[in-house]
């Protein structure tokens, strides 16, 4: 089955939400984080489903939207699964951060998919090795090794234009920074 997904994450979209959705009929809404909600508000009467983790900077906002917490969960739109891990690599207090040795302990919780959703990518992918706010978590790429999913979507961190790591094994990784339509 084919999926087209919306993505967001980290910054407003470029224009309009609801004309990313009219513009591209995605069959889902994906939020990866960091999302201010007067940049995602409309989303509250969007029909489709919404699913998506929360940022190192983020409220609850959600439960108000109808967008489905992923975090440490499995969802099914259609045939496609998705799993979900939120926050980053705590570097200060805040909520939705944890530590390496915290986040080894929660993804054992998480279910297999064939999309894993996430802020913080995992260790070694489009990470800043060495800028602690935006290491990757060793744990989620534990876990793509074992799950091999078909995609990683996420966003937080600041890859090189033009750079980045698009495939780990067979699994497809997907940086998001704004609106941006994926499919599957």
């Amino acid at each position: 089955m084919q999926v087209r997904l919306l993505v967001l994450a980290d910054r407003p979209p470029r224009g309009d939400v609801l004309a990313w959705i009219d513009g591209n009929e995605p069959d889902a809404v994906v939020c990866c984080g960091d999302l201010d909600l007067a940049w995602i508000d409309a989303l509250r009467d969007v029909a489709l489903p919404k699913l998506g983790v929360y940022g190192n900077h983020d409220d609850d906002y959600m439960a108000a939207l109808g967008i489905c917490d992923l975090h440490l969960r499995r969802l099914a739109v259609g045939d496609v699964t998705f799993a979900g891990f939120e926050g980053c690599v705590r570097y200060r207090p805040g909520p939705h951060q944890y530590t390496q040795e915290e986040a080894r302990s929660l993804a054992r919780a998480l279910p297999p998919a064939d999309v894993l959703v996430c802020h913080a990518p995992p260790a070694g992918v489009n990470d800043e090795p060495g800028d602690r706010a935006h290491e990757g978590f060793e744990a989620l790429r534990d876990w793509v090794g074992e799950h091999a999913p078909r995609l990683v979507l996420h966003g937080h961190t600041h890859p090189r234009p033009g750079g980045g790591v698009r495939r780990v094994g067979e699994t497809r990784v997907v940086h998001v920074a704004g609106a941006r339509v994926v499919e599957l």
